[in-house]
């Protein structure tokens, strides 16, 4: 396997081309046999806003030891287009393979420089596809065997995976696809490199799901009885919104593909009123559609989840990559004060995880909770161990579905803040639901009196101190004492714990401090976790701080260093690992791949 300093024994993977050419499907493909045949992967899409054209990647890490996150360097460069070598040829490492098509770029031409050291992979994936009377469009399927080939890994995984991928289909069409990816695997297996790169199937300790962030909030809601989702298309919402669609049925709720944002979170605070747990998910264009919903859910004390999966802004912005920048939008949405739980998950687990206990809180605080994603988590598929079912709960909170009540309060004024709930049909249970505030028994203007609203008012906010002792927790990796101490929320989580990962190695010691719950923010945590640091940096992907903001207002304290990015792409463990070398007054260089080798020398 390929060696680079700090990555360890591992093999990247990168596919590039234009739209249409099936590039992330081809990918997805490989993961899986990489995966079952027992390795950890991690994926990585990026791709314009275009239908067609525009230049797509897909990347694929594969090591036998655990992975948290992307990287930059590549091992086997796949070229479905001329554009992509010149585009990605500088992150190839020592030794690095290009599979092309000669047919459409010829060898003499890829101007590999000084890189007297990369290996060309010459596979005519055209005349190929011909030969077996496939399409344009198999080119990636047979550029999957050539890289199978390249490695020496046995074919019998991927031919598997293509006759389960086409069964729906006529027969021949699987067939075709195996001859197309056997053919690419020998032609590829006769050319031999200067330095070899070698993979075998191994042993698989356990099983593993290869899942994305939206599958995982999916299977969370699910496992929480969701009975009801609504949603606009938006990227990078919309694949959870397939896939909720495609499971509605055997799982026994309902989907619905409403005409806008507005529609959606109307008709899901609808569904929370009649009983049923209800979800709706978009992007921040489509939340900011959504915002005065929001706030007929706080008032009206309605239990619902909504998915903000944010990319960059304002406006369209860039659809299709991702930022942080949403955090000060979500818990401030929506004219007046009202209380609302955010919750922030870092990775797969995280999201599963997070999404039935979303379910859970928003019963039991009778309040909106939000799930804050970005696209990449949401977009990038990971090999994760099972998920821990036994561990799901259902709490429908103050909840009474029988029977008959007397003298119905619906927002009766309580310690808690949270009042009792009847389900249309209970005996006695008649309210009006609006978007005034109300009195006690729920009956729209006579709540005007002022000492009314206070009471309303104060009541809801309440809500935030029971929130408080229900919500996740902020969770601490790494010693307790460390040389760095490292603030974040969300998918900062996952290339963050890779660099340290790579520090510990070196005997750098770094803790990491994830706030699943950003909203109500935990101070005390917070603040208890800068007073023992010896050096503090807040890491996201916005260009405002808005989480160091946040500590500074509820903290009081400052964070001595914060390492931001904003450019639509993921922060890597590269630019974590550089960071806390500078801040630590040692040298790192970049090799020519874009690798990190780390200096020799002391810190100073």
């Amino acid at each position: 396997m390929s060696r680079i300093a700090p990555y360890g024994d591992e093999v990247r993977v990168r596919i590039g081309g234009p739209a249409g050419f099936g590039i992330k499907a081809a990918g997805q493909t490989l993961a899986r046999v990489f995966a079952r045949a027992g390795y950890n992967t991690f994926d990585l899409t990026e791709y314009p806003s275009l239908i067609k054209g525009g230049h797509n990647t897909y990347h694929l890490r594969i090591s036998e030891e655990p992975i948290f996150s992307h990287v930059v360097p590549t091992d086997v460069l796949v070229a479905l287009d001329a554009t992509t070598i010149p585009l990605h040829i500088g992150e190839l490492t020592h030794g690095g393979a290009i599979v092309f098509d000669p047919h459409d770029i010829a060898a003499e031409d890829i101007g590999v420089g000084d890189r007297d050291d990369l290996c060309l992979v010459a596979v005519p994936l055209t005349d190929i596809v011909t030969e077996v009377d496939g399409i344009k469009i198999m080119r990636n399927v047979v550029s999957l065997g050539a890289v199978l080939g390249h490695m020496d890994f046995p074919l019998e995984g991927l031919l598997d995976s293509l006759r389960a991928q086409f069964a729906h289909k006529a027969p021949e069409i699987a067939e075709q696809n195996v001859a197309a990816a056997t053919r690419g695997w020998e032609v590829a297996h006769e050319i031999k490199c200067d330095f070899p790169v070698t993979l075998a199937p191994r042993e698989s300790a356990e099983p593993k799901l290869l899942v994305d962030g939206n599958e995982s909030m999916g299977l969370g809601a699910m496992a929480a009885g969701i009975g009801f989702y609504a949603a606009y298309p938006m990227t990078p919402a919309s694949s959870l919104l397939s896939y909720m669609g495609k499971h509605a049925q055997a799982n026994g709720f309902v989907v619905k593909h409403t005409e806008d944002e507005i529609a959606a979170i109307n008709m899901v605070i609808g569904a929370a009123f009649g009983g049923t747990r209800s979800m709706c998910a978009t992007a921040g264009g489509g939340f900011s559609l959504m915002v005065e919903g929001l706030g007929f859910a706080g008032v009206s004390e309605s239990g619902i989840v909504v998915g903000v999966f944010t990319r960059p802004g304002p406006a369209t912005g860039l659809p299709t990559w991702t930022e942080q920048s949403d955090l000060r939008f979500v818990i401030h949405a929506s004219q007046g004060e009202f209380p609302r739980v955010v919750l922030a998950p870092g990775d797969q687990t995280d999201a599963f995880e997070m999404a039935w206990q979303a379910f859970n809180l928003a019963d039991q605080l009778q309040t909106p909770v939000i799930l804050l994603a970005d696209s990449y988590l949401c977009d990038n598929r990971q090999s994760t161990p099972m998920f821990d079912t036994s561990k799901v709960t259902i709490d429908r909170g103050e909840l009474q579905c029988t029977g008959t009540v007397s003298d119905y309060a619906r927002y009766k004024v309580t310690d808690s803040g949270v009042s009792p709930r009847a389900l249309p049909g209970v005996e006695g249970a008649q309210q009006i639901v609006n978007s005034y505030e109300h009195d006690e028994h729920g009956w729209g203007s006579p709540g005007e009196e002022a000492v009314n609203r206070v009471a309303q008012n104060e009541k809801r906010l309440r809500k935030l101190k029971l929130a408080e002792t229900l919500v996740p927790a902020p969770v601490e990796f790494g010693p307790r004492e460390a040389d760095v101490s490292i603030l974040l929320f969300g998918t900062t989580k996952m290339p963050v714990l890779e660099a340290a990962k790579w520090l510990a190695e070196e005997g750098i010691a770094a803790n990491v401090l994830q706030l699943k719950t950003v909203w109500p923010f935990p101070s005390p945590v917070v603040r208890e976790f800068l007073e023992r640091s010896k050096r503090s940096m807040v890491v996201e992907l916005n260009a405002t701080g808005q989480l160091e903001g946040l500590i500074r207002e509820h903290c009081l304290r400052d964070v001595s260093h914060c390492l931001n990015r904003y450019d639509g792409r993921p922060i890597s463990p590269e630019q974590v690992y550089q960071a806390i070398h500078l801040l630590l007054h040692r040298n790192v260089e970049l090799t020519p791949a874009g690798a990190i080798v780390p200096s020799k020398g002391d810190a100073r």
